[in-house]
């Protein structure tokens, strides 16, 4: 291994300068992709701990762009997203769902990239659906208060994390994962209030919430959902069968664990996944215009309230789950969230 990377080996976290000296290296066009690859397959093989994926954020995101905008025209702002990785292959349910909380008044800055781990990725299926997902960072604000929602692409908001992307697919194609499989929901340059962020293992909860409290989230949910089979499970809240949840908030010392039976909700267990997989962007965004017009009820859309309402429970709109559930399902009957979506498109 290079001299320039610290050993994970050696130490049970990294401290603040290895981790800036390491991000400076991965960035660096003079140190070898071999020395890179051996560096991040270490850290995650040790496994990353929660000072560390903090650590790693705050220093990607003081290289970010900043976007401009005015964080008290209204409630606070919310992000919903997934790290990707579980390999369910399903429709791009929170994507879908930033349109719902939205349409419930919420106002959402979801950050995301195109596919890493699965056929479509949030850049990929809202581009389908004709939203422009290159937006000028000096105009987030005037979106999200034109639309209640707004998309800002990674690559263009990390420009210095784009150079290792190469690197990401070329090791995603190989099946490994690393730190950058972990990171992506923690560098939203809006800094969000509220978060909802599905993972891909069960027992990275803890691990994540932390994380994210550390970066100094109001209140925040990390989950994972179980899926049909024993040993599968989602990054999201999921209609397939429980969800683990570890939340943290301001008013909470630690973090609690709480589980959630879609059933509690009034929502039907799925026992066939057939419904909710999903397909290349064009097939994605169909269906997902279809849900938020109305057209399409059943399963998909069920995973897509129950993730829209968890959101909207977060961010304090609707005194329980259930009224936030009642809330999102209003937002697609009316018609809230269809228009969100246009609005999105027309800015």
């Amino acid at each position: 291994m290079s001299r320039t990377f610290p050993s994970p080996h050696d130490t049970v976290s990294l401290s603040a300068e290895e981790i800036e000296g390491a991000v400076e290296a991965l960035l660096s066009a003079n140190v070898p992709d071999e020395s890179k690859e051996r560096f991040l397959l270490d850290l995650h093989e040790r496994a990353e701990t929660a000072a560390e994926l903090a650590g790693f954020a705050r220093v990607l995101l003081d290289r970010s762009v900043k976007p401009l905008l005015d964080r008290d025209a209204g409630g606070g702002l919310l992000e919903l997203c997934g790290t990707g990785g579980d390999k369910a292959g399903f429709l791009n349910i929170s994507t879908a769902a930033m349109f719902v909380a939205a349409g419930a008044g919420a106002r959402v800055i979801k950050h995301g990239n195109r596919a890493f781990t699965s056929r479509c990725g949030s850049a990929d299926v809202l581009e389908a659906m004709g939203v422009d997902v290159h937006l000028d960072p000096s105009r987030v604000g005037e979106v999200l208060d034109k639309a209640g929602c707004v998309f800002m692409l990674a690559s263009d908001f990390h420009p210095t994390v784009a150079t290792v992307a190469p690197m990401r697919r070329r090791l995603g194609a190989q099946g490994k994962m690393t730190v950058f499989n972990l990171l992506g929901p923690l560098l939203n340059p809006a800094l969000p209030d509220y978060q909802l962020t599905g993972i891909y293992r069960a027992a990275m909860l803890p691990l994540y919430a932390e994380a994210m409290r550390l970066l100094g989230r109001r209140r925040a949910w990390a989950v994972h959902g179980e899926g049909i089979s024993e040993g599968e499970g989602l990054d999201e809240l999921s209609v397939t069968g429980s969800t683990r949840i570890v939340e943290i908030s301001r008013e909470l010392p630690g973090s609690r664990e709480l589980l959630l039976d879609p059933r509690d909700l009034g929502l039907d267990i799925v026992t066939e996944t057939s419904s909710l997989l999903g397909g290349d962007a064009t097939a994605n965004a169909r269906r997902i215009l279809a849900i938020l017009g109305g057209e399409e009820k059943g399963a998909a859309r069920d995973m897509i309230l129950l993730n829209a309402s968890a959101a909207l429970h977060l961010a304090g709109i609707g005194s329980s789950h259930r009224m936030a559930l009642e809330i999102a399902r209003e937002s697609i009957d009316t018609g809230a969230a269809f228009r969100a979506l246009e609005l999105l498109r027309e800015s």
